[in-house]
């Protein structure tokens, strides 16, 4: 771990707060900025979304491979509205609107999923990165299904 100015670096991880790390580095470096005695937001949510929307947005802008722009364009469609949604619920009319932002949000996360899996398997997108994104993807998923699970036993 090193500490460099207003930042603590960490091996493997990247924090959506520094988005021009590209995604090589991000699997280096994990750049988090300390913020008065805390490092994490209280939303653990809302924070790896916004890492994984970042971690989409570079991946796409990193694909060189002819005739990609139809997958790049689903994948960071997908993969960007997940955290939308994310966001998007933290201001919910109701309960039932909350929940369905989020199970929104876990069906655009399964869908990016695929989009991740079928780049990785035609060669568009290198081992890493493909093991990287998807590992947010899946813990973002796992999030979304315990919250959406909580906020519906909540509403009975």
């Amino acid at each position: 771990m090193l500490a460099a100015g207003k930042y603590i670096i960490r091996k493997c991880r990247i924090s959506y707060r520094d988005s021009d790390i590209s995604l090589k580095n991000a699997i280096i470096y994990d750049i988090i900025p300390m913020k008065e005695g805390a490092f994490m937001s209280e939303n653990k949510l809302l924070d790896l979304s916004f890492e994984f929307a970042v971690a989409i947005v570079n991946l796409v802008d990193g694909v060189t491979a002819p005739k990609s722009s139809y997958m790049t364009d689903q994948l960071a469609r997908a993969g960007t509205s997940v955290g939308a949604n994310i966001h998007e619920a933290q201001y919910a009319q109701s309960k039932r609107d909350f929940v369905a932002k989020l199970e929104i949000a876990l069906k655009e996360s399964n869908e990016t999923s695929y989009w991740l899996k079928l780049m990785y398997e035609t060669k568009r997108i290198d081992i890493t990165t493909y093991q990287y994104t998807e590992k947010l993807c899946g813990n973002i998923r796992r999030l979304l299904i315990a919250s959406c699970r909580t906020a519906k036993e909540n509403t009975k």
